[in-house]
């Protein structure tokens, strides 16, 4: 049996920011799909394509999390600086 991708459930941590759940459902879906593996039956060692499509599906759900990340990121940086700018502006007499 293939492992179901939480793909719901990390996209709704990842537009929470919730990075650490995010990942630790994308850890959890990549156990799950290793110990299926271990097990393969042969008609499961058949169904290669449908393993190929999931990894697709687990592998775009990680680039979705990191470019989520990256852009948090990037936004608290702006944020910083903007702050030390309307300091600087306040502290100048503005």
């Amino acid at each position: 049996m293939i492992p179901a991708l939480p793909a719901d459930a990390i996209r709704a941590a990842i537009a929470r920011d919730d990075w650490a759940t995010a990942e630790a459902l994308i850890q959890e879906h990549e156990q799950a799909l290793r110990a299926a593996f271990a097990g393969e039956s042969q008609a499961e060692a058949r169904c290669r394509e449908s393993w190929l499509q999931l990894l697709a599906a687990q592998r775009d759900l990680i680039d979705e999390l990191r470019t989520a990340r990256d852009e948090a990121g990037r936004a608290l940086d702006r944020l910083g600086r903007d702050r030390r700018g309307v300091a600087a502006y306040l502290q100048g007499g503005g």
